[in-house]
């Protein structure tokens, strides 16, 4: 008995590190034709709202995506609830420009800022978001800054143009 306590204990300590984070989800393509293998798109999870002017809300938190540019847009507003309580925050028009390579992953995560404002039993300010690339390996290669003006998105568009992709 003291063994199975034990393990539960373990169990439930291991998934307390993941409550307040998303289970993964179906990856959608977005991209036409037959499915494709894993080293030939590129994956993109977090909170996304539209990827190249589509409207992708409703599908979930994962896309499988061609290599290239993509314009990404998140969602205006975060959040996530249990019985343990629940936290939402405004994060307004928040817009990456991702130069997308086969076989790599882009995710887009949200930690919550400690703050003034009141969740629960602790205090919020809002989210800082941080947009990582991975290799095939699942190494980090580096961070993506949100789009400041038009050119970034240009610039994105050229280097793929550039490419021929």
């Amino acid at each position: 008995m003291m063994r199975t306590g034990l393990i539960l204990a373990g169990l439930l300590a291991a998934a307390g590190g993941v409550t307040c984070s998303h289970f993964p989800s179906a990856v959608h393509p977005l991209y036409s034709g037959p499915a494709r293998l894993a080293g030939e798109v590129a994956t993109l999870t977090g909170p996304v709202a539209r990827v190249d002017g589509a409207d992708v809300s409703r599908l979930g938190s994962s896309f499988a995506l061609l290599p290239g540019c993509h314009v990404v847009e998140l969602q205006k507003r975060i959040g996530e609830g249990s019985t343990g309580g629940a936290w939402s925050t405004e994060l307004g028009h928040i817009v990456y420009a991702f130069q997308m390579k086969a076989g790599y992953g882009y995710e887009i995560a949200a930690q919550l800022q400690a703050g003034n404002g009141g969740v629960g039993n602790g205090t919020v300010s809002g989210a800082k978001l941080t947009a990582v690339e991975r290799d095939a390996r699942g190494r980090v290669q580096g961070t993506v800054a949100p789009v400041r003006n038009d050119a970034d998105v240009q610039a994105c568009r050229a280097s793929a143009d550039d490419r021929g992709t």
